[in-house]
């Protein structure tokens, strides 16, 4: 079937690389954007273009996401939705008002739009595996059914900063979203996509100083590539971003029953210390030529149950490796280096 599909965060690397799956199936697809710059930044992209999809494209601009019906006329016609685009910890936002806060009412508000709008049937919001691992990772695995439980009273600041602020608020937003479907029984059907940190080839970096600075969850493999050093470990549970999109898709389109899992999520346990053995195998001449030097970037271990994710995907999820390949050979190619 062509649906008519809403996307949030189609400047970020999971929301791009989501619009680009839907218009190469074929459907409709809105895109919400804060500007005509940002929106421009969407349809003028390369691979956008390569699509040529014509009037199956068109921006929504919203100027201010977390307004009272900031979505009511965008949903009008809309089938489905995929809510991809949230604050992430950067370190300079203010962790209440910038990140915390606006998770939740974005979330709430697209979802109270939706509730006016009889054509949709689906929505679907990213969210991570943070929401089910909690301010402290457990030692028993987790899956996206698990539900962290809120604190009492929710936080009026953070003393942990942005990432504690980020962390909260997925939890809060799965808490929040259960309630609203059991307290308003919608005539659509809420699932959640959870990834770990996701990597893989981003189109939205289009030279080799956006592939370093401006590259989404990949700054972290470019630490690793380019012989920096993170201050604080991240969450060792991984996904390659071709898993990340087709699962949304896969996801928004089916008819879930009565006790078949809603939230699906995907997260394979990652060492990041093996990142340079991955480039040194794969491109040992841009080694031995400096182009790539071995950084660090600890590793936070966690478990986390991806079997439904893989069972939906039909088989085994891509690897840790291919990721880190694919983010290699980008680079190499925007700087015109030989991918050898």
């Amino acid at each position: 079937m062509t649906a008519t599909i809403l996307i949030t965060g189609s400047t970020g690397l999971i929301g791009f690389r989501v619009l680009l799956a839907a218009l190469a199936g074929g459907h409709n697809v809105r895109y919400t954007v804060r500007s005509e710059d940002k929106a421009r930044v969407v349809s003028s992209n390369p691979a956008v273009q390569k699509l040529a999809p014509g009037d199956r494209l068109s921006p929504v601009i919203i100027p201010d996401f977390t307004v009272d019906g900031a979505f009511d006329s965008a949903l009008q016609g809309v089938t489905h939705i995929i809510h991809a685009g949230s604050p992430v910890p950067m370190p300079d936002y203010e962790p209440m008002t910038q990140i915390f806060q606006p998770t939740l009412k974005i979330s709430s508000g697209l979802l109270a739009s939706a509730l006016k709008s009889p054509t949709v049937k689906r929505v679907i919001i990213t969210s991570s595996i943070v929401s089910n691992l909690g301010l402290v990772p457990p030692p028993t695995a987790v899956s996206a059914t698990t539900r962290v439980p809120l604190p009492d009273p929710l936080p009026v600041a953070f003393e942990g900063g942005v990432f504690e602020a980020y962390i909260l608020g997925k939890i809060v937003e799965m808490h929040d979203s259960d309630a609203f479907v059991r307290a308003q029984k919608p005539h659509f059907t809420v699932s959640h996509v959870v990834p770990g940190y996701t990597f893989g080839r981003n189109e939205l970096a289009l030279d080799s100083a956006m592939m370093s600075a401006q590259n989404s969850s990949n700054n972290f493999l470019m630490v690793g590539l380019l012989g920096g050093e993170m201050p604080f470990p991240i969450h060792g549970g991984f996904a390659h971003i071709d898993d990340v999109a087709d699962a949304h898709l896969r996801v928004a389109f089916l008819q879930p029953k009565a006790g078949e899992p809603m939230d699906f999520g995907l997260a394979t346990k990652v060492d990041y210390a093996t990142i340079f053995d991955h480039v040194e195998k794969a491109f040992p001449k841009a080694v031995a030529a400096g182009v790539f030097k071995k950084g660090k970037v600890p590793t936070l271990p966690v478990e986390y149950d991806s079997s439904d994710v893989t069972k939906l995907l039909g088989g085994k999820l891509k690897s840790f490796e291919s990721a880190v390949v694919d983010v290699a050979a980008q680079y190499l190619e925007k700087l015109g280096v030989e991918k050898a």
